[in-house]
């Protein structure tokens, strides 16, 4: 075991280049959907796929967003490694999409207290999490690809 910790996530995007963020409770930060690999999703829980990195970030998303959404396909965005609050290395590893039907809703009232869209433009504004700060230079460089 390597002792770090993979996780894997979704940055859902609408056409407003705003990302939907949940605002977690303990943490007192903004986060996108997503959380820790299951070995059982795994063919190397050491060196997940890509592939078994999607499986969990969907299957994340659907346990904190509900399941009566439906998203465009994943695309791999990248991955950073940072410290958790216990002091663990943990490596997010996120992918792009959007909604491509339904409403998202908080599906895990105990963790999160809100669920909204904020401005990428101006994310560094907001309480966010320690792996969207490290990404946010590239979202914001991959924005600007699109627009």
């Amino acid at each position: 075991m390597t002792g770090k910790i993979i996780l894997s996530g979704c940055l859902i995007v609408n056409e407003k280049s705003e990302i939907l963020l949940l605002y977690r409770k303990d943490h007192k930060h903004y986060e996108t959907p997503g959380g820790k690999i299951i070995s059982e999703e795994c063919s190397n829980p050491e060196n997940p796929s890509i592939e078994d990195l999607a499986k969990t970030a969907e299957r994340e998303l659907y346990e904190e967003l509900g399941d009566n959404i439906k998203v465009e396909e994943l695309k791999y965005f990248g991955k950073v490694e940072f410290k958790i609050p216990d002091g663990r290395i943990a490596i997010a590893n996120k992918f792009l999409t959007s909604i491509e039907s339904g409403k998202p809703r908080i599906n895990e009232p105990k963790i999160f207290s809100k669920l909204e869209y904020l401005p990428i433009k101006n994310l560094e504004h907001y309480p966010i999490s320690p792996d969207l700060k490290l990404l946010l230079p590239k979202l914001k460089k991959y924005l600007k690809l699109i627009i």
